[in-house]
């Protein structure tokens, strides 16, 4: 065994510290160094100069005894083994050992077996340990080593094979790379060169992309590229904005302004194709098809362009996009905002769909279709066997331009708007109507506020809040404090109740008597007394 251990040992007592010493040194050939202490704050001292790997100590010691030695090791960071020794057993000591992680309790008189076989044990355990970590190191480094190979099969593999989202997901972790995004697409770069130039400029090309890619993305695109080939660079562009729309427009801005920094600084001819953009992993690879065959198709482009895939299928039965967040705010808004507010969005929704060019109306039809439909569903989810609302489906189906289909759907929101409206209404009334039952029957509890009745209804306090004031004309604390004056006046006014006034406070959710006076006085002009003196 090569590797040297050290120990120290802390112990008032010379003779025990100096007959522990000399046995290990001679036993243990492996153990190098063996240092004493008289007490735990000298052993703390050596231990921060020393860092021995094993610690004896003995429990009662003056200025610092064993257990506060251990806990100031813990305390700073540091972890050897640790070896209690005792002049007699006591188990409070032991629980508290246990606690801090001691694994061995030696009780003198000290038999020299004991000794061994302890730190022969200690010893197996440090270097298995250390067995371990060199394993782990070896690894980590032969993992380190063969990475760029490790990610060449995964961009293979996730560009050429068909794998579900979360394999992908998980063959990205295993080489590092966190794929995890709302939206993707991927770009194919080649470097245009002669021939007899075609080695030094794709090798310029390599060296010249990885400098400045970063800086030509914004932020929140995460860019993953890899050489496939001498001169084809492969980038996955990831973004955690869900709008695909945003990320065809970033992608493109940042693609041209890498292209226009190759050929200024560099005098490289660069050409690429941006595949369409999807809101999974699995697009990935049917982006990078895409980004492909438009690559290859680009006969007359210039060479330092972007082209597009709906570049080379201007008939291509192209997705129409909305803005996600216009979308969800629509879908929000019919359920709580007003018709007019919800015309607004559908005629920035409008705008929009007229700008896109080569794009069928069958496909701005179907988009319509879609969310409505959505909106529906999302009415039943709310209202289930309450929200039927009829829907003419063969009116849009007749449309035949935006301006008619537009119109449809305009009409269909408005009737989905009246629809949350009505319901809404209803169901702020139960819920009202549900919400004065539990304030009836928790009227004598003073700490009693809004939050505890919306957390029984299952609902928001600021949503209580609002249907409150609207189905009752009232806030809720202001219909608390009436409930509560009204029953007080009650109680006082009952000659049959016979109750202190200290006693009507409390039933009405008041722990002071005086402040249940002033309350009292201020909303009836006139105090307890004075009522019941009546």
């Amino acid at each position: 065994m090569d590797n040297k251990y050290s120990l120290l040992i802390a112990d008032d007592d010379e003779i025990t510290r100096e007959g522990i010493r000399k046995y290990l040194l001679r036993q243990f050939p492996c153990i190098e160094s063996v240092w004493t202490a008289r007490d735990g704050l000298e052993a703390y001292e050596l231990f921060e100069q020393k860092h021995p790997e094993i610690v004896f100590t003995d429990i009662a010691m003056p200025r610092c005894d064993g257990l506060e030695l251990i806990q100031t090791l813990h305390q700073n960071g540091y972890s050897p083994k640790v070896v209690i020794i005792s002049a007699h057993e006591n188990f409070s000591y032991a629980q508290n050992a246990v606690r801090l992680g001691v694994g061995d309790y030696l009780i003198k008189p000290i038999l020299p077996a004991q000794i061994k076989q302890i730190t022969q044990k200690l010893l197996d355990e440090i270097i298995q340990h250390d067995t371990f970590l060199n394993n782990i190191n070896e690894m980590m480094n032969k993992y380190q080593k063969n990475l760029p190979i490790l990610r060449e099969r995964f961009f293979h593999s996730i560009l050429h094979e068909e794998l579900s989202g979360e394999r992908i997901l998980e063959k990205a972790r295993l080489v590092d790379l966190d794929l995890t995004g709302k939206s993707y697409t991927v770009a194919v770069l080649k470097v245009r060169a002669h021939a007899q130039e075609y080695q030094s400029e794709a090798e310029q090309f390599a060296n010249f992309f990885p400098a400045v890619i970063d800086t030509v993305f914004p932020p929140e695109i995460r860019v993953y590229h890899r050489m496939l080939g001498s001169s084809d660079e492969v980038l996955i562009l990831v973004s955690d904005d869900p709008d695909t729309n945003r990320l065809f427009r970033a992608a493109n801005a940042s693609l041209n302004k890498f292209l226009a920094s190759a050929k200024k600084y560099t005098g490289l001819l660069v050409s690429g194709a941006l595949g369409r953009q999807y809101n999974s992993t699995e697009g990935i690879r049917s982006s990078y098809r895409e980004a492909v065959n438009t690559l290859l198709s680009d006969v007359g482009q210039p060479a330092d362009s972007i082209r597009n895939y709906e570049d080379i299928s201007p008939n291509l039965d192209q997705e129409f996009r909305m803005d996600s967040e216009l979308e969800r705010n629509l879908l929000q808004s019919v359920k709580y905002q007003s018709y007019s507010h919800c015309l607004e969005l559908i005629d920035r929704m409008a705008e929009q769909a007229a700008s896109f060019n080569n794009v069928k109306f069958e496909y701005i039809k179907t988009y319509f279709l879609k969310l409505t439909v959505l909106i529906l569903r999302e009415l039943q989810v709310t209202y289930a066997e309450k929200a039927d609302l009829p829907v003419h489906f063969d009116g849009l189906f007749a449309t035949e331009d935006l301006e008619s289909c537009l119109s449809w759907f305009k009409l269909f929101i408005c009737n989905v708007v009246s629809r949350y409206q009505k319901l809404n209404q209803e169901k702020g009334h139960s819920l009202v109507n549900r919400a004065k039952h539990i304030i009836s029957d928790h009227i004598a509890d003073s700490s009693f506020n809004i939050d505890d009745v919306a957390s029984v209804l299952y609902i928001s306090s600021n949503y209580l809040r609002q249907i409150f004031r609207q189905q009752s004309g009232e806030s809720f604390v202001e219909y608390l404090t009436r409930i509560r004056m009204e029953k007080a006046l009650k109680l006082l006014q009952d000659p049959a109740a016979k109750l202190k006034i200290q006693e009507i406070a409390e039933q009405t959710g008041f722990n002071n008597q005086r402040y249940f006076s002033v309350c009292f006085k201020k909303y009836y002009g006139k105090t307890p007394t004075e009522v019941r003196g009546n």
